[in-house]
């Protein structure tokens, strides 16, 4: 990878530094034994709920339902897969999981390491998230990495979502950054690193799945770790 100095450090939290699918795994399995829900094999019922959740976030995101739909009908939907329509407990259930998933703390392979070292070579820190603001402070705190970072962009509290280049500007204007110094670091192609491409910084693609990628981005890896390489000296 070609070596460039940054100092500036944009971060996805979601799939990027927070490991989101081990963490909701592990609290929708924890749910589904609680409420001793018929659905069988646990994991079959979490790839359910993620691929409808994933829908309705691309809804919520583009504004066309609200925050308090998406609460509900991701797990009201993914019920009626299993024949269970309880709208109530849909909501009930949906309440718990934002309640309880910040608790969840496993972060993505090598987070911790690269966080550390980026820290110990002057990088300044902002997260640019689209979650909800409830739970994303509580994540940051609860595994440990809050204090690595200068500000925190959350959608729902700045009015605008990524991919807009508002967002990128609001983070970056808080951390005192200079868009030629600065990297935005995310795992979601559309919003992080198209994103990024339209604001005018440099893109890190943690494509932590390996998928085909044609969109040209400044850095494509499936490893944290190579966010050293590209600044290899003190900054």
């Amino acid at each position: 990878m070609k070596q460039k100095q940054y100092k500036y450090f944009l971060f996805d939290l979601d799939r990027t530094l927070w490991d989101f699918d081990l963490n909701a795994k592990t609290n929708i399995s924890r749910l589904v034994d609680k409420y001793s829900l018929p659905v069988g094999d646990k994991t079959t019922f979490y790839d359910i709920y993620n691929e409808i959740n994933h829908t309705l976030w691309s809804q919520y995101e583009k504004g066309i339902i609200s925050k308090e739909t998406l609460r509900v009908e991701r797990f009201h939907q993914t019920l009626l897969r299993y024949g269970i329509d309880d709208i109530a407990f849909a909501g009930i259930f949906g309440e718990e999981y934002l309640d309880t998933m910040p608790d969840q703390t496993a972060l993505m392979p090598h987070a911790m390491e690269v966080l550390t070292e980026l820290k110990s070579r002057g990088g300044v820190f902002a997260i640019v998230s689209n979650g909800f603001k409830e739970v994303q402070y509580r994540k940051l705190q609860n595994s440990g990495i809050a204090g690595f970072f200068n500000a925190v962009m959350i959608s729902e509290e700045q009015g605008v979502h990524k991919p807009s280049p508002i967002l990128f500007k609001k983070a970056l204007d808080a951390i005192g950054g200079d868009k030629s110094e600065t990297l935005m670091i995310g795992d979601d192609f559309a919003n992080d690193i198209e994103g990024a491409m339209i604001f005018g910084i440099d893109q890190f693609f943690y494509n932590y799945k390996s998928i085909p990628c044609d969109g040209g981005p400044t850095y494509n890896s499936n490893d944290l770790r190579d966010l050293l390489t590209i600044t290899s000296s003190p900054l």
